[in-house]
């Protein structure tokens, strides 16, 4: 297993963890009965801070967990691993284990720069990725 590999696996770890978080608040606050219906009709309880802060920074890991999965599983295939694409996957779940408790907290500037570096990680996996890929690919006769 590569380094950006088992940073990925850290960052799903994360996310399993965000929906445990996420879910178990939602039940906290509309209650377990509301919880397993199928929500046609909104809670009559309105959602409570935590629960709006867990539900955000869910949608936002969202938001990029395919681009780095994507990226951490095609450097693998291509057997591309460089330091900075170690660095930068460490960097990546690092920043985004750190983005969950600044976004609970809710403070706001750290946690934008700590979102920053995780997407300037993932900005840094990709063009590498791209400057590895085999380009000839899209012009061979085969």
């Amino acid at each position: 297993m590569t380094v950006e590999l088992l940073a990925g696996l850290i960052v799903i770890a994360l996310g399993i963890v965000q929906v445990i978080l996420q879910a178990g608040e939602f039940r906290r606050v509309h209650g377990v009965p509301y919880a397993n219906t199928a929500q046609d009709t909104p809670s009559p309880v309105p959602d409570s801070v935590l629960l709006g802060r867990l539900t955000r920074a869910l949608r936002n890991l969202h938001e990029t967990l395919p681009f780095f999965l994507g990226t951490v599983i095609i450097l693998a295939l291509m057997d591309h691993s460089t330091a900075a694409t170690r660095i930068s996957a460490l960097a990546f779940a690092g920043a985004r284990v750190v983005y969950l408790p600044l976004y609970m907290m809710g403070i706001p500037y750290l946690r934008g720069l700590v979102w920053m570096v995780s997407f300037v990680a993932l900005i840094v996996l990709v063009g590498s990725a791209l400057g590895a890929a085999d380009w000839s690919l899209l012009t061979s006769r085969s």
